[in-house]
């Protein structure tokens, strides 16, 4: 996997700026399918499968093949490549930590779980730690599916909706929708969605304390005039805080119900909404 790769992907799924143009609300799904969706109790969720054989993979990748030993997973080869170049570059020793592991869910209902992984919470880079950081919002979790020998990745999800990665209900072969959240605490007062999009996995929508919001290519908008930051699009939404004109923020989505944009004023912020007409 190439640096540059790593960092397109990083760009894209967390809540950064990298599309700095004006962001459109994506297609909206129809409101049936939200309601239905939010509603769902009957998910599946992942399940953690700690000590996963890492240790042999890093040894596999830095030795000859032992042909006695199974072979280690594609994903997990393609990533130490990427992950030993960029230690060693920096002079440190990569190892696996003690607690490695990947989350595995079925999300096509065919009875073989595809992984979860973010191979940075299962090895460190010793003598230099921060050479794989992601900032405070964590590194994306691949998604991967068998095929035959190989590993397909299939998407990505941010880093506080993989942990408790939940599957709705789906045909057999038909990929599920999933939704996360809260780094799998419950109850969550945000839930992200993501929806198959025929070769890969999107972060659609989100449901905010009941409220539809449609995922927008993350971009930064300025505040025109002083306005509050609510739990809800609406002017009787409960205030959560108040920035004065001039101050930037991160536009997350558009609610559907209202014109008001779903924002993160700063990176230890929480999230709400403002006025649409507020942003320029």
């Amino acid at each position: 996997m190439s640096m540059l790769r790593v960092q397109v992907l990083i760009c894209c799924l967390l809540l950064t700026a990298c599309d700095s143009g004006p962001g459109k609300a994506s297609q909206s799904e129809p409101d049936d399918e939200a309601t239905a969706a939010i509603a769902e109790q009957a998910t599946v969720p992942a399940v953690f499968r700690k000590n996963a054989d890492l240790a042999a993979c890093l040894a596999e990748e830095s030795a000859e093949p032992d042909p006695a030993i199974a072979p280690c997973p594609t994903y997990v080869l393609q990533s130490l490549d990427y992950m030993l170049t960029e230690c060693q570059g920096v002079g440190g020793v990569l190892q696996p930590m003690e607690e490695a592991g990947v989350w595995s869910l079925d999300v096509d209902a065919d009875s073989r779980p595809e992984v979860f992984v973010d191979l940075t919470q299962s090895f460190t880079c010793y003598g230099d730690p921060a050479v794989f950081s992601c900032g405070s919002l964590g590194c994306p979790y691949f998604i991967y599916s068998q095929r035959g020998d190989a590993w397909v990745e299939l998407g990505a999800v941010n880093a506080d909706d993989a942990p408790g990665i939940e599957a709705l209900p789906t045909k057999t072969g038909t990929p599920a929708t999933l939704r996360g959240g809260c780094l799998g605490a419950r109850p969550c007062s945000e839930m992200t969605y993501y929806k198959w999009k025929g070769n890969a996995y999107d972060r659609s929508w989100l449901e905010y304390r009941g409220h539809l919001v449609d995922v927008v290519p993350s971009n930064l908008l300025t505040l025109t005039k002083d306005a509050s930051v609510l739990t809800a699009p609406s002017k009787n939404g409960q205030e959560i805080d108040q920035y004065p004109a001039g101050t930037t923020v991160v536009v997350i989505g558009a609610a559907r119900s209202a014109p008001y944009k779903y924002v993160s004023p700063c990176t230890g912020c929480r999230r709400g909404f403002v006025e649409a007409a507020a942003l320029e």
